[in-house]
């Protein structure tokens, strides 16, 4: 009997040992995995970080396509969200630790938010808000009034009133959520939005409605529509040749005058201004008020009803004018202030900067008396272009005279007004 449990006893103590080296075994093998893997890991390219900052930037490109509205459908921003946040997940997967369920829920939301929260914004904002009108410009190469209509819409009407009156209207279909609407300015001008004081004189409106019954009204900029000139002035300067003959005691110097320099002003100011004394005129560039439109001027010089001197066309785009000069080939300046107009000679002599182009007497001058100065404004936009029963040109004329006696003496030349 006692044989049988000396056995027993012996059999239970070796299943005892096998067990004890089984767990042994095992808790080896758990604790020294860990090591293993955090070896590689120094060792190695750390690939949990390099998919997460992936992940993050495919969601932020996921959010900026879902700015574009209609530019990108929904579900090319979906597949993009989908593909962020799968490489979210395999991060975590990857990680040396257990997966956060919580923090990978919270940058699941967090990607969801930013790329299809403005598709949200979109359905959630109500509908009487989803119509913009932006941009409202001018184009001074092709002369037209361009604005866009924005919206989740098919197609929208505009029309361009001034007193209630419709003075131009379009229809356009939206394409990625808007429309580029062109008004050309020979179509709808009827004078300018204001006068030389900037009050208001014309108020042009935009009034836009959509297919789906919003609608949008916006005051077009009054300086956008400050087309026609309507004002101008002009103002000389005498331009003058010293010369010394002989030498020593019996040397003489003797001044006289070449020409003029003639200077024009243009745009929106008092009709009180007008020319002064000593070639000037009563303008001040502070008192004007430029006017960036399409127009040409020209110099008339005239002593009674003669015209004596015609100038080249001077031709302006916006606040560029552009001219060929006789003696001086392409020639340009602005018309933000006096502008030199063109002239006849240049004062290349000796003792002359070589530079100044001026309107030579020989040119004009035809004995003392009184000359006229004229500046001939051919707008291209002027009230009434529209109108079929005016009988507006759009041609304005200033006259600027001045006495003017080249052979006297330097305090006769006073160029007096006449």
């Amino acid at each position: 009997m006692s044989g049988l449990l000396d056995k027993a006893n012996t059999s239970k103590t070796e299943s005892e040992s096998a067990q004890a080296t089984v767990v042994a075994q095992r808790v080896s093998a758990a604790t020294q995995q860990p090591t293993t893997l955090v070896t590689a890991s120094a060792g190695g390219p750390d690939i949990p970080l390099y998919l997460t900052i992936a992940g993050w930037i495919t969601i932020f490109i996921g959010g900026l396509l879902a700015l574009q509205g209609g530019g990108m459908g929904i579900l090319v921003v979906l597949a993009v969200l989908v593909v962020g946040t799968g490489l979210l997940v395999q991060s975590e997967r990857m990680a040396d630790r257990e997966m956060n369920t919580i923090k990978l829920g919270i940058s699941i939301f967090i990607a969801v938010l930013v790329a299809a929260g403005p598709y949200a914004a979109f359905y959630l904002v109500p509908a009487d808000t989803s119509m913009a009108l932006t941009e409202i410009n001018v184009s001074e190469e092709s002369d037209e009034l361009t604005f866009y209509v924005r919206g989740s819409f098919d197609s929208a009407s505009a029309t361009i009133t001034l007193d209630g009156e419709s003075l131009w209207s379009d229809t356009l279909q939206l394409n990625n959520d808007r429309a580029k609407f062109k008004a050309p300015l020979a179509a709808f001008f009827a004078g300018n939005a204001q006068d030389y004081r900037l009050a208001s004189m014309n108020e042009y409106i935009i009034e836009v409605s959509s297919d789906d019954g919003q609608s949008k009204t916006a005051e077009i900029t009054p300086a956008l529509l400050n087309r026609e000139v309507l004002n101008s002035g002009a103002r000389i300067s005498e331009v003058l040749r010293t010369q010394t003959s002989g030498g020593g005691s019996s040397a003489t110097t003797t001044t006289t005058v070449e020409g003029v320099i003639v200077e024009s002003i243009m745009g929106l100011f008092a009709p009180g201004e007008n020319a002064q004394d000593n070639g000037e005129h009563s303008m001040t560039n502070l008192a004007l008020t430029p006017v960036a439109s399409d127009y040409t001027v020209q110099l008339l010089v005239k002593k009674g009803s003669t015209t004596e001197y015609s100038s080249p066309l001077v031709e302006v785009n916006g606040l560029d004018a552009t001219w060929t000069s006789s003696v001086d080939g392409a020639k340009s300046g602005k018309t933000n202030g006096w502008l030199g107009l063109p002239g006849t000679a240049m004062d290349n002599w000796a003792g002359g900067s070589g530079a100044t182009e001026f309107l030579d007497k020989d040119s004009f001058y035809d004995g003392a008396g009184c000359y006229t100065f004229e500046i001939v404004i051919t707008n291209e936009f002027y009230a009434g272009m529209t109108d079929t029963d005016s009988d507006a040109t759009g041609i304005t004329v200033s006259s600027n005279s001045w006495a003017l006696d080249f052979d006297g003496e330097n305090d006769e030349r006073t160029m007096e007004v006449c």
